[in-house]
């Protein structure tokens, strides 16, 4: 069964699962159900933004509740994700408002906002805000535009996942040299 049918068939309990998720595929593929008539856009509008909601209020609390356990667990990730949620929480109003546009930190950066000191209301309100315009944003551009739009994000995600890449092989790098430098000591 291909997702085209999961969401024909399931309709907007679909949507608001796949929307929980990284939803972008499933919110275009029901735009272009609502071009053929066969669900309803302001419908589904409310229960994407729902789904994304329900997704970003997940991960924050379980940020909140387990984030600085498994902090205490891994004693060597401390460091980095303090320094990240310390950044997080500079631009947290920015942050919370964007990050459900790039690919593959829907559930990353809720999690250190729930772990830092990002309140519950704000977050919550952010989060309300960021999960409309999201809605708005792909179920419009996949109403009016169908599968270009698809084509444009697939593109987007392919080119957010290149910089991913580069940047871990460009950190695993530094990492390696400053091992290698640390390893054989200064030399005289």
């Amino acid at each position: 069964m291909t997702l085209e049918t999961l969401v024909a068939a399931y309709g907007y309990p679909a949507v608001f699962i796949g929307a929980i998720l990284e939803g972008e595929t499933v919110l275009l593929i029901a735009a272009v159900l609502v071009q053929k008539g066969l669900m309803d856009f302001k419908i589904l509008l409310v229960v994407s933004a729902m789904g994304a909601f329900a997704g970003d209020q997940f991960f924050f609390l379980l940020g909140r509740l387990k984030g600085k356990d498994l902090f205490r667990r891994h004693p060597g990730w401390r460091q980095k994700i303090d320094r990240a949620v310390v950044l997080l929480d500079r631009r947290r109003e920015v942050v919370t408002l964007l990050y459900r546009f790039i690919y593959g930190m829907r559930a990353v950066i809720p999690f250190l906002l729930g772990s830092g000191h990002c309140s519950v209301p704000r977050f919550a309100l952010l989060s309300s805000l960021s999960a409309v315009a999201w809605a708005l944003v792909i179920a419009t551009g996949g109403y009016f535009l169908g599968e270009a739009f698809q084509q444009m994000l697939d593109q987007g995600r392919f080119l957010q996942k290149g910089i991913f890449v580069v940047a871990v092989l460009f950190a695993m790098a530094v990492m390696g040299l400053q091992w290698v430098i640390r390893r054989n000591g200064p030399r005289r």
